[in-house]
């Protein structure tokens, strides 16, 4: 019985191991696609869907749209962590008209963008400082 404490020590310490290497790798994750503000540009387009997932980006359970404009192809825009939107109360509604200011990244073979601004009507949200930090 007196290995039994020593066992659930190493149990633990194992699992908080494991936990830090996970913890360490998602915050990893955003700079993978780093926002470079020479590159930033403006598109205004439909909201056709939004939607949460665990993304590789914010390295959280992210918040994104994807955008129509009027020539060419749909366009996935990353905002922000979806805990982030929920604290500000931010909605984005499908068949809302948008204008994002953000940089375009390959994402997963495909073109997306990390927004820094989205206005929708005469409100704007924004997600990155003008150095493109993010504000979460």
């Amino acid at each position: 019985m007196k290995g039994f404490p020593v066992i659930v020590a190493t149990m633990l310490l194992g699992f908080l191991g494991a936990a830090c290497v996970l913890e360490s790798q998602e915050k990893a994750a955003p700079a993978k696609y780093p926002y470079e503000v020479s590159r930033q540009v403006t598109i205004t387009g439909r909201i056709q869907q939004e939607r949460d997932y665990h993304c590789p980006v914010t390295g959280t359970m992210g918040s994104h749209i994807t955008v129509k404009e009027a020539v060419g192809e749909p366009l996935e825009v990353h905002l922000a962590p979806a805990s982030f939107l929920k604290e500000f109360e931010i909605n984005l509604r499908t068949g809302e008209e948008a204008k994002i200011v953000g940089v375009k990244i390959d994402f997963e073979g495909k073109p997306a963008l990390l927004a820094r601004t989205v206005t929708v009507d005469n409100t704007t949200y924004t997600f990155r400082d003008e150095k493109g930090r993010p504000l979460w």
